[in-house]
């Protein structure tokens, strides 16, 4: 019977505890409590060359999502300096150089990592889902994007990826079949793939988000300058793959992309 009685006592403190936590108000961190308010933003540098590349999603990303950045442009000078000296990890850009309270800066490298960084350092922006399977598709889509450009990649710099012996430089034949194979087998096939993609998106967006995600940043982004790419006849590709060409039209009519390049053109 003591033993009963002594459980019976535990059990009601348990519950009454339990009770008033979920009473506590927010702000007490109760188990109700919302997230915490985020910090001072961090002081960012972006750094890439004077073109769009790998560097353009990121920089519109970050514009979307309301982040301060200085958007540092590298001659080549200056980026092999960086490269030489090792500043650069993994002798790249995109990089993003980030300086919390803390006052030691750290450089973040590659793209899609940059990208997911912006988007759960502004989740306001709503640019990385909170939930863990719409994270992971919006991942899948952003590793797709690199997938779809591996080839055009070796190809166009061939002695980074050890293939100029093989395909005999820019004007040599294994360049030319490999150009070929691009513009009718392995271009039209990821660019299905993503026709497909968006076809099944009641939104739009290339996730199927209600706003856009990083990979609206990087896939609107790259299919805008693959249509300008001759290599890969890209004007046809998009005129062919009727939602990939409303997908660019769609990301380039969102009002902060809008913005931000309204904001860079020449004065009249």
């Amino acid at each position: 019977l003591f033993v009963r009685a002594a459980c019976a006592r535990v059990g009601a403190r348990i519950r009454a505890e339990a009770a008033a936590e979920m009473k506590r108000p927010a702000a007490e961190g109760g188990a109700a409590s919302k997230k915490a308010a985020p910090g001072p933003q961090p002081k960012l540098k972006l750094l890439y060359f004077d073109i769009a590349g790998k560097g353009e999603p990121l920089r519109l990303a970050m514009h979307h999502a309301g982040l301060e950045f200085e958007d540092i442009r590298l001659t080549r000078e200056e980026f092999m300096t960086k490269k030489t000296s090792g500043e650069l990890r993994f002798g790249q850009v995109p990089a993003l150089i980030v300086q919390d309270g803390s006052g030691v800066p750290v450089t973040l490298v590659q793209t899609g990592a940059i990208a997911r960084y912006i988007g759960k350092l502004a989740p306001q922006s709503e640019l990385y889902p909170d939930d863990a399977i719409k994270a992971a598709q919006v991942d899948a889509l952003v590793d797709q994007a690199s997938d779809m450009m591996c080839a055009v990649m070796c190809a166009k710099y061939q002695d980074r990826f050890g293939f100029d012996g093989a395909l005999g430089g820019p004007e040599g034949e294994g360049t030319k079949k490999v150009e070929a194979a691009l513009r009718s087998e392995v271009m039209p096939r990821h660019f299905a793939f993503f026709e497909s993609v968006l076809t099944a998106s009641a939104s739009g967006w290339i996730a199927a988000t209600d706003a856009p995600s990083i990979a609206d940043f990087v896939l609107g982004a790259q299919f805008k300058q693959l249509e300008e790419s001759t290599m890969v006849d890209g004007k046809a590709l998009l005129q062919t793959h009727p939602k990939v060409r409303a997908f660019v039209e769609k990301f380039h009519a969102e009002a902060s992309v809008r913005d931000w390049y309204a904001a860079r053109q020449p004065a009249a």
